[in-house]
């Protein structure tokens, strides 16, 4: 994963064939997978929403899987810790806990819950990649504009998109240049001292070139909304006939599988 960076998401995003696609059908298709997760019951609808997102992503819209991996692995963290919070409970072990330690227990149905709410989770997250690992920010801004979304919000949320990636050159700028300076060959005092040194320039840059971002705004008039030219997209039958098809493979398993029982 050597060649894979912070920004590959949304670099793979406006190199990806669905870029081609209307913001409002992929948003369709996205929407219908998260609540497909949420609505469908555990066994089969969280393992074929997760399925059919992922083959989506590496499929159709052709996002390198290492790109996913990437892209997955912060909310895996996230979602793995909440799972196993919700599966070991506080107390005095019951007699059918599977395990236990002092006060913590893990009992079949605090696991069958955990599990539940783990596979529920990326089965959730993984729909929202098929948004985000195909959908530029741009693009999704300027959709939401097209909802009448106040430009006061729309310009927040903007601004905020293209600081974070003001804040990432400037990280990557200090680290790139403490490497070259032998920073991480040197003991753990110096190294608290760099890392301190390096959140304090980040900081004082970051900062500075915020106010230049904003004086170049005013400068050029900037009042409440970044505008900018909408691409004219036309209408993907194609496209929506595969949102339909995938949603309608999800909830057929899901009834076929309950009508089985």
């Amino acid at each position: 994963m050597a060649d894979v960076h912070l920004t590959s998401l949304d670099d793979a995003a406006w190199a990806g064939p669905w870029r081609k696609v209307r913001v409002g059908e992929k948003v369709t298709l996205s929407v219908g997978l998260v609540l497909s997760a949420l609505l469908a019951p555990s066994w089969p609808g969280t393992p074929a929403v997760a399925l059919a997102s992922a083959l989506l992503i590496v499929g159709p819209a052709r996002i390198p899987p290492r790109v996913l991996g990437v892209a997955m692995a912060a909310p895996l963290t996230f979602l793995a810790l909440g799972s196993v919070s919700v599966a070991v409970t506080v107390g005095d072990a019951p007699l059918d806990a599977l395990a236990a330690w002092g006060p913590l227990a893990v009992t079949p149905a605090s696991l069958a819950h955990g599990l539940d709410v783990g596979g529920h989770g990326v089965a959730g997250t993984l729909a929202l990649m098929v948004l985000a690992t195909t959908t530029p920010m741009v693009d999704l801004l300027t959709w939401l504009r097209t909802l009448r979304v106040p430009d006061p919000l729309i310009a927040v949320a903007s601004l905020t998109y293209r600081l974070l990636f003001v804040l990432l050159d400037t990280v990557v700028g200090i680290h790139d240049a403490q490497a070259n300076r032998l920073a991480n060959a040197a003991g753990p005092r110096r190294r608290w001292r760099t890392s301190a040194a390096a959140t304090g320039t980040v900081l004082v840059r970051a900062w500075d070139r915020a106010e230049r971002l904003q004086a170049g705004l005013e400068a050029r008039g900037f009042e409440s909304a970044l505008v900018t030219l909408p691409v004219a997209r036309p209408r993907s039958w194609s496209f929506r006939g595969l949102t339909a098809a995938v949603l309608a493979a999800v909830w057929i398993a899901v009834v076929a599988t309950w009508a089985a029982r």
